[in-house]
C-alpha cells in the first residue's frame, strides 16, 4: 500500500514592500522557483511609497500574486507599525504556517513580533508553531541613521535573533561575519549562509539588447559607457558617482573624453533633482545621462562596458551579478558582500586600491580611486576582459536562482515544529 502524500509545508513570507532592489527580486524568485507540491507559500507585503520605483506591476505580470499591507511601512510610525503587527497577526491565524520568512528590517521586526504573540496561541489551539527565517540582504547598523538610532536597531536585532528567530539567512561571507563577529547579531549555530542568486536568462544572448541600448542612447562604438545601476537611495552615494566621473576628467582628459556615463534607476525627485544639479555644477550636463528605472535588464546590462558601484554600505548587489552575468568588469566601493562576489585580492594597487580575482575595489567615498580604477581598465581592455570574464563565469556557475531555491527548500526541509 502507498503511503499517502505529504501535504505541502505552509510558509509565510512577510516584506516591507516591494519596490525595485534585490530584495524583492529575492521574494519573487523563491516565489518562482520552489515547488508548490512541497511548499504553499503566502506573500505579504507593505506598498512602496511615492518617490520610489515600484516592482509590483512587473511582478503582476509574471503572475506573483500578495496580500497587501498598506499601513507595513519603512519609516518608523508607532500608530502605522501597531496596525500592521495586527495585520501579520491575522494573517498568521489565516494560514497557520509551518515557517515564517521575512525580508527586510521593518519586515523582520514586525514578523518575528508577531511570532512571539502568535506561538502560544498556536501551541493552545494545536497548530504548527512556527519556525522564523530572517533574511539580512544588508543591515542597518552604519550609513543609514545617527548612533543612537542604529545602535537602538542593533538592540532589538539582538533580542529577536536570540527569542524569536530559528534562522538568520546571510547572503554574503562577509556579512555573515558581520552579523556573528563584528555586530554579534546571532550566534555561529544559527546563521546560515545561502548566496543570492538571479535569474540569469535574459543574460544568455546579451548582444541583441546591447546593439538597442547604445543605438538609443546614440552610443558609438569606440565610446566607453560607464554605468551605475540601483534605485537612488542615500547609502548608494550617487553623488560619488558624479564625482568619480569629474575626477577622471581632471586626472586623465583624454580617457574622459571617450566615455560616456549613465545612472540606471530612479527615486524620490528631490534626490534625482540633487544629482541633476551637481552634474551641472561640476560640468558633466554633456556627459551624464540620468535614465530612471528601466525593467530592460537584459538590454542596459549589455549595453554598459563598465559598472561603477559607489555605495557606502551593501549587502550583495544584486547589480553585479546582473552585470557579471554579461562579462561587465566591475569597480566599486569594497564594502559589504562586494569583496565575496569580486574575489580574494589578488594585489595591491596605488591610492587604496585592490585588484581582485573579478574585480577591482577602492576605499569608501574616494572619488580619486574610483578614478583611478576606471583609468586602469579603460587604458588595459585585456586586463577588464580578464577581470569581466572571471566574474561571469563565476556567477554563472554559482549564483542562478535554482540553486537559491534548492538551498532554501533544504533548509525549510529542517523545519520541525
Amino acid at each position: 500500500m502507498k503511503a499517502s502524500p505529504q501535504p505541502p509545508r505552509r510558509v509565510f513570507r512577510l516584506i516591507t514592500r516591494l519596490n525595485v532592489g534585490g530584495p524583492a527580486r529575492h521574494v519573487a524568485w523563491l516565489h518562482q522557483e520552489l515547488d508548490p507540491a512541497r511548499f504553499a507559500q503566502t506573500l505579504a507585503a507593505g506598498r512602496v511609497p511615492p518617490g520610489e520605483d515600484d516592482l509590483g506591476p512587473e511582478l503582476k505580470a509574471q503572475g506573483l500574486t500578495w496580500r497587501d499591507l498598506p499601513r507595513l511601512g519603512r519609516p518608523i510610525n508607532p500608530r502605522d507599525d501597531l496596525a500592521a503587527l495586527g495585520e501579520v497577526l491575522r494573517l498568521l491565524v489565516e494560514t497557520k504556517p509551518h515557517v515564517v520568512c521575512s525580508h527586510g528590517a521593518k519586515a523582520g521586526m514586525l514578523g518575528r513580533s508577531a511570532v512571539l504573540i502568535y506561538r502560544p496561541l498556536a501551541a493552545l489551539a494545536g497548530w504548527p508553531r512556527p519556525r522564523c527565517v530572517h533574511t539580512f540582504h544588508g543591515h542597518t547598523f552604519h550609513s543609514y541613521f545617527g548612533p543612537a538610532k542604529a545602535r537602538l536597531f542593533l538592540g532589538l536585532e539582538r533580542f529577536l535573533a536570540r527569542w524569536a528567530t530559528w534562522r538568520v539567512v546571510t547572503l554574503s561571507p562577509r556579512q555573515r561575519r558581520e552579523l556573528v563577529e563584528t555586530y554579534r547579531v546571532s550566534p555561529d549555530w544559527k546563521t546560515v549562509l545561502v548566496p543570492l542568486g538571479v535569474d540569469l536568462e535574459p543574460f544568455a544572448s546579451p548582444e541583441a539588447g546591447r546593439r538597442r541600448f547604445r543605438a538609443e542612447l546614440g552610443v558609438p562604438d569606440d565610446e566607453r559607457l560607464v554605468g551605475a545601476v540601483g534605485r537612488v537611495a542615500p547609502v548608494k552615494n550617487y553623488g560619488l558617482f558624479l564625482s568619480t566621473a569629474a575626477a577622471l576628467r581632471q586626472a586623465r582628459p583624454e580617457l574622459f573624453a571617450r566615455c560616456r556615463f549613465v545612472l540606471v534607476g530612479g527615486g524620490d525627485e528631490a534626490q534625482m533633482a540633487a544629482l541633476r544639479r551637481q552634474a551641472r555644477e561640476l560640468g558633466l550636463e554633456e556627459r551624464v545621462r540620468f535614465l530612471g528605472s528601466r525593467a530592460d535588464r537584459e538590454a542596459f546590462f549589455p549595453g554598459l562596458d563598465l559598472l561603477l558601484m559607489t555605495s557606502n554600505n551593501e549587502g550583495t548587489p544584486l547589480a553585479i551579478l546582473e552585470g557579471g552575468a554579461c562579462g561587465l568588469p566591475v569597480v566599486s566601493t569594497g564594502v559589504g558582500g562586494v569583496p565575496d562576489l569580486l574575489g580574494p585580492a589578488e594585489q595591491k594597487l596605488d591610492g587604496g586600491l585592490v585588484e581582485r580575482a573579478r574585480g577591482i575595489t577602492a576605499p569608501a567615498g574616494d572619488a580619486l580611486a574610483l578614478a583611478r580604477g576606471l583609468a586602469l581598465l579603460l587604458d588595459q581592455g585585456d586586463r577588464a576582459k580578464r577581470l569581466g570574464e572571471a566574474l561571469q563565469l563565476y556567477v554563472w556557475q554559482n549564483h542562478a536562482k535554482a540553486r537559491l531555491a534548492g538551498d532554501m527548500a533544504a533548509l525549510y526541509g529542517q523545519v520541525r515544529n
